[in-house]
């Protein structure tokens, strides 16, 4: 992966990382799915038996990713809550991503992206923009969790 030092401590870079240590991505994929421009709705290079579980797999992952970087891991192993992602992938649309609050029902953050437009800053911004949502729904979260209680 040709990172450069300027990108390392990136949200891209860190994303990245877990990819290759979450996912078991090799470092060509991952340079496919995250230092390119996307050549249509899923890079061709990497592209399975089909497109739309593909959008559906990465916008997952951008979404989990999230929600471990602001939450820890095994979210759904924390008795308090439970977290549900939910990815809806379109090839010619937009598509998108929410990450839900089962137990008080709260949807915590959303991604909605013509994934055409995938470049390595528009998926940084996706990922700032995940992070900050779920940063911010913690206090309702909070409430919520102490409300139901």
């Amino acid at each position: 992966m040709n990172v450069t030092v300027a990108e390392k401590g990136t949200l891209l870079a860190e994303f990245a990382s877990w990819l290759k240590e979450e996912r078991e991505y090799d470092s060509e994929t991952i340079e496919e799915l995250l230092y390119e421009s996307w050549d249509g709705a899923y890079p061709e290079a990497v592209l399975g038996d089909d497109i739309i579980v593909d959008i559906e797999n990465f916008l997952h992952d951008m979404a989990m990713f999230a929600v471990e970087k602001v939450f820890g891991e095994k979210t759904d192993l924390d008795r308090r809550f439970l977290v549900l992602i939910i990815p809806y992938g379109s090839y010619e649309d937009c598509s998108s991503v929410y990450v839900l609050e089962m137990k008080t029902k709260t949807v915590l953050a959303s991604l909605e992206e013509k994934t055409w437009c995938f470049n390595p800053q528009a998926i940084e911004e996706d990922l700032k923009d995940l992070v900050d949502q779920l940063e911010k729904s913690k206090d309702l979260l909070a409430v919520r969790l102490v409300a139901d209680a």
